[in-house]
């Protein structure tokens, strides 16, 4: 995996094999997490126990720009920055240039804006910056089966020839994941809905995914540090855990 792909997924790969895990956090702040210090303390508190942080839109109208720059400072990433961009190409590398300059790792990008003047734009100015980029190509929510999710395939297949590092499919619909695993060995896969919208924990990497996105069963627990690690355990780790690693 790691040969054919750029130094954002190296990057991400090293982090998961350091802290021995296969997770992903998606923080978005809500209630007292609104707070600048007490989002810093519990992303401190998590950031030796996931492989990577994704922050979006909820974390830059929360802190602003400087906020999130902020809260990254002396944290250890990656970070990906999750804002789903749907704009036309040149609007796209504009977002995606200021996201870099904020210090971000990786971009995620909706892959149904198409490669030309769509996709290829984000794709170039992240090979540029040594960044990553994320194809979207389908969601995790019921509603996406409507129009976005019966496209997937095509969607893969142009994004990937568009040279995005990966792709951000749903837990939630397994045979996705199955079939990008198939199709695309090589493929980064992040997949969200773990926890809070039903499929356990290790089920999306049994399916086919490197990574599982984790954001409201780490988020409301308790202990989330301690939730971080049962959730480890469960999934096996980097090296552990039933479905078969590449």
């Amino acid at each position: 995996m790691e040969g054919l792909l750029g130094s954002f997924t190296s990057r991400l790969v090293e982090k998961a094999r350091r802290a021995d895990s296969r997770i992903v956090l998606a923080f978005d702040p809500t209630g007292e997490l609104r707070s600048l210090e007490r989002a810093r303390d519990l992303l401190s508190q998590l950031s030796d126990r996931v492989a990577g942080i994704k922050l979006g839109l909820p974390s830059l109208l929360v802190y602003g720009g400087e906020g999130l720059r902020r809260l990254m400072e002396g944290l250890e990433g990656p970070f990906i920055c999750d804002l789903k961009m749907a704009d036309i190409g040149y609007v796209n590398r504009l977002v995606a240039g200021e996201i870099f300059e904020l210090g971000f790792d990786a971009v995620i990008a909706h892959a149904f804006v198409g490669i030309r003047e769509g996709l290829e734009e984000v794709v170039g100015l992240a090979r540029e910056r040594g960044r990553g980029v994320l194809a979207v190509c389908a969601m995790s929510h019921r509603g996406a089966e409507e129009y976005l999710n019966p496209r997937c395939l095509e969607m893969m297949e142009a994004s990937r020839s568009a040279g995005v590092d990966g792709f951000i499919l749903p837990a939630t619909f397994p045979e996705l994941l199955r079939e990008a695993r198939r199709r695309y060995p090589e493929a980064l896969i992040l997949s969200p809905g773990v926890g809070a919208q039903g499929p356990p924990p290790g089920s999306a990497l049994r399916a086919g995914a490197d990574f599982e996105i984790v954001g409201r069963a780490l988020l409301s627990s308790p202990s989330p540090r301690e939730r971080a690690e049962e959730m480890r355990r469960e999934m096996g780790g980097w090296t552990g855990g039933s479905w078969q690693r590449r």
